[in-house]
């Protein structure tokens, strides 16, 4: 036999897994645009080390709000750039080196955003199956014969939270009865 509480319980199981796997899209697509910035500072750096010895660079450094400013290297030598070592340090380094430490970075998003990928794929498997669960159950309790000539059992839903009074020091209070919606009592996801 199917009960009620059975039922709201895989609503809420659904509704969780529902919002994990949002949370979880939204860093990956976070982590995407990380991912995207890595790829066009190694395709500069890849640009200003394949640049012939002894020819001179130049170009435009965006800095916000429409803003560039000059950059030239003419020197023969392999230039250099500032880069963040962690923890808001910063360390002037080769060409070279900025962009191994870029692609290890880089490196290290993907697995990440493979991981994520992964814990979303899970999820989502684990929310379709919550979702048939929820969805046999709530046929099987069509199915069955009322408890009660008088109808269905109503389901009250808990109080909000900033409705809840603790029962032991309040005064009794008139209850109205949960009103039905146009469609019945029926339980739906959204319960």
């Amino acid at each position: 036999m199917v009960d009620r509480a059975q039922l709201q319980r895989l609503a809420q199981e659904v509704e969780t897994l529902r919002k994990r796997l949002e949370e979880i899209n939204l860093r990956i697509e976070q982590v995407d645009v990380v991912l995207a910035e890595h790829t066009i500072t190694d395709a500069v750096l890849n640009t200003l080390l394949a640049h012939d010895a002894g020819a001179s660079i130049s170009t435009h450094l965006p800095i916000g709000s429409g803003v560039s400013l000059p950059y030239r290297h003419q020197d023969s030598q392999e230039g250099t750039a500032l880069v963040d070592l962690g923890a808001g340090v910063f360390g002037e380094r080769t060409w070279s080196d900025v962009r191994t430490l870029t692609q290890q970075r880089q490196a290290d998003i993907q697995h990440l955003r493979d991981e994520l990928k992964q814990q979303s794929d899970q999820t989502e498997a684990s929310l379709a199956q919550a979702a048939q669960s929820f969805n046999r159950l709530a046929e099987q309790l069509k199915q069955q014969p009322p408890a009660t000539p008088a109808g269905p059992p109503t389901i009250e839903a808990p109080p909000p939270a900033d409705e809840v009074v603790d029962e032991s020091t309040s005064e009794p209070q008139n209850r109205r009865p949960r009103r039905r919606g146009m469609f019945g009592g029926d339980l739906t996801l959204d319960d």
